[in-house]
C-alpha cells in the first residue's frame, strides 16, 4: 500500500529555527569578545579558562576523591605558578654601636619626677627599624643597684630600644663583666622584661623565625681584656661571654644550622676606637666566612667602615662583611665620623631549597644634639630625608657633615641609600 507523503512538520521548522538563532548569537558573542570582527582566541581562551591561581596541590585532592582512591597520601611539593613566584622573605634592621653616656643619662632625667625617661631618644627612629627583627650594639650595663656612670645605666634604659620597636640587642662588649654576674643579669632581666632578647650573654644568641625562615643571630666579644677573662674563667662564666674565637664561631654555626638555620648572622664587637679594620680583624672575618656565615655584622670601632664582599673558601659563595656600621649613641661630638652611623636593611629569600641574602640598603643616621630651657637633649633622626622640625641650619650643617662621612665610608660598594620614606 502506498503511504501518502507528509510535508515538514511544525516541530522540525521550529527546531530549524531554534538552531538558527543559536548560531546567530554564538557569532554575535564571539564577534563582541573578539572586539571586531574577527575572532582573539588568545582572549577568548584567557577568557574561558579556569583560575591558575588555585594551588595544584588542591587539583590533585580534588582528581584523588573523584577517582575514589584511598591509597596512602604521599608529600607533595606545590609549585607555585609562573606569575605567582614571589619567595618568602625576612627582613633585618641592624644599627650600629648605642653607648647611653653620661651626658645622654644626664639628658633623660627629670629635676620634676626624679626619674629617668630614655623613650624619646630613638623614637624618630622607629619607622626605620620596621623589621621581621631589628637589632642593635649596646654598651651598658643596665641596672638599678649600683651607681650610674658612663658604662651603668638605669634599667629604665631599656625603654629606650622598646619605644623603636629594637627586638634584640647584642651586649657583650669589653665591660660588660664590670660588675661581674650581677652585672650581666641585671641587664638580661631588664631588656627581656622590655620584650628584647639579649644576645652575647649567656650564649651567643638564638634562632628568630619568620614567614617560615629561620635566621640565627650569634654575638661574639673580640675586646675582652687578660683580666676580663682571667675574672670569667675564675668564676667558671666563659661561656657568659662567648668570644670571638674561631673555635668558638665555627661551633657556634654548626649549632644552628643542626638546629635549622636557613641562614646564620655573625654579630662581632671587636676593633680598636677610631682605627680602619687590621689584619687580625680580617682574617677572622674570612675565617667566619669560610665556616659557614652568610652574613658578618661588627662594632667597636665607633666610626662608619666600608663593608667588604668576602669569598668563603671551597664554594666562591660571598659574604658580606660590615665591620663597623657607626655609632649609633653617644655624646662624643668630636667629629663627623662620630656623629654618624648608618642603619643595615637586610632581605633573606628562601625558596625551601635554601636562603641567602638577597638585598641591603642603609639608611644613615645622625646623633641630633639640641638645647631647649638650658638642658641638652639628644635624638637619633634618619638623615636621608627632610631634616626634622626644629633643627636650625647650624645643626643642619652638621647632620651633613656626618652624612658624608657615612657616604665617603661606602662609596664604591654595593650598598644603596634607602628611600627617604624609610626613614620618616
Amino acid at each position: 500500500m502506498n503511504r501518502k507523503r507528509r510535508g515538514v512538520s511544525f516541530g522540525t521548522v521550529f527546531m530549524l529555527c531554534m538552531v538558527v538563532l543559536t548560531l546567530g548569537g554564538s557569532a554575535f558573542v564571539l564577534t563582541r569578545l573578539s572586539g571586531g570582527g574577527t575572532v582573539d582566541l588568545a582572549r577568548l581562551g584567557a577568557t574561558l579558562q579556569l583560575d591558575e591561581e588555585a594551588p595544584k596541590q588542591e587539583v590533585d585532592d580534588i582528581l584523588i576523591r573523584e577517582e575514589g582512591k584511598t591509597a596512602e597520601k604521599k608529600p607533595t611539593v606545590t609549585k607555585a605558578p609562573a606569575e605567582n613566584s614571589e619567595k618568602n622573605t625576612f627582613t633585618l634592621a641592624v644599627g650600629g654601636l648605642a653607648a647611653i653616656e653620661t651626658e645622654v643619662r644626664r639628658s633623660c632625667y627629670s629635676n620634676d619626677s626624679k626619674k629617668y625617661d630614655f623613650s624619646d631618644v630613638f623614637a624618630a627612629l622607629k619607622p626605620a627599624f620596621s623589621a621581621d627583627l631589628s637589632c642593635i650594639f649596646l654598651e651598658n650595663i643596665l641596672s638599678d643597684d649600683y651607681k650610674v656612670s658612663t658604662s651603668v645605666v638605669p634599667a629604665a634604659a631599656a625603654d629606650m630600644l622598646r619605644g623603636a620597636g629594637i627586638q634584640a640587642a647584642c651586649c657583650g662588649w669589653s665591660k660588660a663583666w664590670e660588675k661581674e654576674g650581677a652585672g650581666t643579669e641585671s641587664t638580661r632581666k631588664a631588656l627581656e622584661a622590655a620584650g628584647i632578647k639579649a644576645l652575647g650573654l649567656g650564649g651567643a644568641g638564638d634562632i628568630f623565625e619568620a614567614n617560615g625562615i629561620q635566621v640565627a643571630m650569634l654575638q661574639y666579644t673580640g675586646t675582652l681584656s687578660a683580666a676580663t677573662k682571667k675574672s670569667l674563667a675564675k668564676n667558671g662564666q666563659e661561656a657568659m661571654l662567648p668570644e670571638a674565637e674561631m673555635e668558638t664561631i665555627a661551633a657556634g654555626i654548626r649549632d644552628a644550622r643542626s638546629r635549622g638555620a636557613g641562614a646564620v648572622v655573625i654579630l662581632v664587637n671587636w676593633g680598636k676606637d677610631g682605627k680602619a679594620p687590621d689584619k687580625a680583624q680580617k682574617a677572622l672575618a674570612q675565617q667566619i666566612a669560610d665556616a659557614g656565615a652568610d652574613l658578618i655584622i661588627g662594632a667597636g670601632s665607633r666610626i662608619p667602615q666600608a663593608p667588604e664582599v668576602l669569598k668563603a673558601a671551597g664554594t666562591g659563595r660571598e659574604v658580606l662583611c660590615v665591620y663597623s656600621a657607626g655609632t649609633l649613641l653617644s655624646d662624643n661630638r668630636k667629629s663627623a665620623k662620630r656623629l654618624g652611623s648608618y642603619l643595615l636593611h637586610v632581605t633573606f629569600t628562601g625558596d625551601g631549597e635554601g636562603t641567602a641574602v638577597s638585598k641591603v640598603e642603609y639608611t644613615p643616621v645622625y646623633i641630633w644634639r639640641y638645647k631647649q630651657d638650658g638642658k641638652f637633649y639628644y635624638r637619633c633622626v634618619a638623615a636621608n630625608g627632610a631634616a626634622p622640625d626644629g633643627m636650625d641650619s647650624e645643626q643642619m650643617k652638621t647632620m651633613e657633615k656626618a652624612v658624608a662621612a657615612v657616604s665617603d665610608a661606602l662609596e664604591g660598594t654595593s650598598l644603596t641609600v634607602r628611600g627617604a620614606e624609610a626613614g620618616r
